[in-house]
C-alpha cells in the first residue's frame, strides 16, 4: 500500500474562486490599439476627402473666377502708353474690335505675343515695347507711337485734291487732322504722287519716302526757318537718287540735294546743310556745296 505524501509536500493547485470571471483587456488598452491602427486608415481617407472638397470648391468658386478673369480679355482692363495729342482715336477700342483679341485667353502661354502683334497692326503704333500680364486679368501694353512730320499733296481721281499724312519714314498715317492743321506741317509736293499702300504701310512712292526723310530732319525747325514745302528737283531717269529742294512761306527756295543719309561723293552731309540754313544761308543757295563760315 502506498503511503500518502505529507500535506506540505503535495503540489498546491491554484484554484479559481467560484463565480470570478477572467478579466477582459482594459478600455485604455483598446484605445491605444485603435490609435495605432488609425494612421493607416486616415492615410487613405484624407487625400480622398481633400480631393472631393477641392473639386467642390473649384466648381463653386474657382471655375467662375478663372472664367471671368482669365479666359477672355476685357478691353476695359487693357492699359496702354498715353498717346500724343495728335492721336485722336481710341487705340484699345480699335485694336480690340478689328483683331481677334476677343477670342484670346489669358491662360494661353503665347497671349503676350499675340496681344503685341494685335497692337503692332495699328497704323499709329511704331513699335510695341512690351506686354505685361497683371493681377485680375489686367494687361499693360507699352507702345511707341509714330510721329507725323509732313502732309503729302495728292489729287484723288474721285475726291479731288487734298493731303495725306506721313511720318519720317514715309509711312501713311490716319488723317485725323482738321483742315486748319494742314499748315502746321511741311508739305511734300511731288507731281503725280499717290499712295499704293494702306494705313500703317509705306506710301509707295520713292520720291515721297525721300522727302519724308528730309521732313523728319527739318520739322523741328519749320517755324524758325519759315519753311513751307519740300519738292523734287530734276528727273529720276537722269539721276537715280531723288534730288530735293525746300521752299519757304514766300516761295523762295534752297536746293538741298540728296535725301539725308544718301549723299553722293563730295556732297555736304545733312547735318551741315541744316547748320548752314540755321546760320542764315540765303535762299537760292545750293546746299550741296555750301561752306560754313568759321
Amino acid at each position: 500500500m502506498t503511503e500518502s505524501l505529507p500535506s506540505e509536500k503535495r503540489p498546491r493547485l491554484i484554484r479559481r474562486k467560484r463565480g470570478l470571471e477572467v478579466e477582459e483587456p482594459s478600455t485604455m488598452v483598446g484605445w491605444v490599439r485603435g490609435m495605432i491602427a488609425a494612421p493607416a486608415v486616415l492615410s487613405i481617407l484624407w487625400p480622398a476627402i481633400l480631393l472631393v472638397v477641392g473639386y467642390a470648391a473649384w466648381q463653386t468658386w474657382g471655375a467662375n473666377y478663372v472664367a471671368v478673369n482669365y479666359h477672355g480679355i476685357d478691353p476695359q482692363k487693357i492699359s496702354v502708353t498715353s498717346p500724343p495729342e495728335y492721336v485722336r482715336t481710341d487705340i484699345v477700342d480699335v485694336v480690340y474690335t478689328e483683331t481677334a483679341m476677343k477670342d484670346m485667353s489669358l491662360l494661353d502661354k503665347q497671349v503676350s505675343a499675340k496681344v503685341a502683334s494685335a497692337f503692332a497692326s495699328h497704323p499709329w503704333v511704331q513699335r510695341v515695347v512690351g506686354v505685361r500680364k497683371k493681377a485680375n486679368g489686367r494687361l499693360d501694353v507699352r507702345l511707341n507711337y509714330r510721329l507725323p512730320v509732313a502732309m503729302v499733296y495728292v489729287v484723288d481721281p474721285e475726291k479731288g485734291a487734298g493731303f495725306l499724312v506721313v511720318d519720317g519714314e514715309g509711312t501713311l498715317l490716319p488723317c485725323d487732322f482738321a483742315p486748319s492743321e494742314v499748315d502746321h506741317y511741311l508739305h511734300i509736293i511731288v507731281p503725280g504722287a499717290y499712295h499704293t499702300g494702306g494705313l500703317g504701310l509705306p506710301f509707295g512712292d520713292e520720291r515721297v519716302h525721300s522727302a519724308a526723310l528730309l521732313a523728319r530732319l527739318l520739322a523741328p525747325h519749320r517755324t524758325e526757318l519759315g519753311l513751307k514745302s519740300i519738292g523734287v528737283h530734276g528727273d529720276l531717269r537722269q539721276n537715280p537718287i531723288v534730288q530735293l529742294e525746300i521752299a519757304n512761306e514766300d516761295g523762295e527756295r534752297w536746293f538741298w540735294g540728296s535725301p539725308p543719309g544718301e549723299e553722293v561723293a563730295g556732297e555736304m552731309p545733312a547735318t551741315m546743310k541744316l547748320q548752314a540754313m540755321l546760320a542764315g544761308v540765303p535762299t537760292g543757295s545750293d546746299l550741296r556745296q555750301v561752306q560754313l563760315q568759321p
